[in-house]
């Protein structure tokens, strides 16, 4: 029986895993795998050695592993396959594989223009959007995240769109926020590059009510947006 183990980060908040149980049921919902079964791979449980216990006990022969990542930096390169090989040693007879991240998506990209038009966004050379990534020490990680950038730059037409980080990656969110703020823009927009509403989210939240600046405007994450879940779902099946 073939089996998928859906794997999320994990956060301290319990709101964003519980954002991520919801999201991975939604997905379960329309699995075609024999199993479907949901991990983290820090910070919440249940883990993925965990899971992967489980779906063997419930007679899975081959795992899937599909990580709800956006891009693909460490966590998918190092951290999920570390896990996954404790799994292999525990269980050699059974088959494992590890599919890649999201990457980059058009419907990720309408999703943002999205969640911009829900704050009332007006195309202009006067409106700036500061797309902001979590950032990570892989250059291949940090190219995608720039390319997002450009097609979300390109969608956006006579607005001008400039990519920061949280952590790693060139320039920072809050020096990106702070240069932004000596400009001459009507509208200022922080357009966070996350799924859910973890951490990170609430320091940028944060940050920007401390500024107290009313044209800058704190859109939501991607979030568990249905279309989001139908991407999901319809990349998990086409593997299955």
């Amino acid at each position: 029986m073939k089996a998928v183990l859906f794997v999320g980060h994990g956060s301290r908040r319990n709101k964003s895993n519980e954002q991520f149980i919801q999201f991975a049921k939604a997905v379960g919902n329309d699995c075609q795998a024999g199993l479907f079964r949901y991990a983290f791979l820090e910070l919440a449980t249940p883990s993925i050695v965990d899971e992967i216990k489980v779906c063997v006990e419930q007679g899975a022969t081959e795992i899937v592993v599909f990580p709800l990542l956006l891009l693909t930096a460490g966590h998918a390169k190092v951290d999920i396959p570390n896990e996954v090989a404790k799994g292999k040693e525990m269980f050699p007879a059974v088959s494992f594989r590890i599919e890649k991240p999201l990457g980059i998506q058009e419907v990720l990209i309408s999703i943002l223009e999205k969640r911009l038009l829900e704050k009332q966004f007006l195309r202009s050379e006067k409106t700036l959007v500061i797309l902001v990534g979590r950032g990570s020490n892989d250059q291949g990680a940090i190219n995608d995240f720039e390319m997002v950038g450009q097609l979300l730059r390109e969608k956006l037409q006579f607005s001008q769109v400039e990519t920061a980080y949280l952590v790693g990656g060139h320039i920072s969110f809050k020096d990106c926020v702070q240069n932004a703020k000596q400009l001459n823009f009507n509208q200022i927009f922080v357009l966070p590059y996350l799924l859910f509403t973890g951490l990170l989210l609430k320091e940028m939240e944060e940050f920007v009510t401390e500024l107290e600046d009313e044209r800058i405007i704190m859109c939501q994450p991607i979030g568990a947006d249905k279309t989001v879940v139908n991407l999901v779902s319809s990349l998990i099946n086409e593997i299955v």
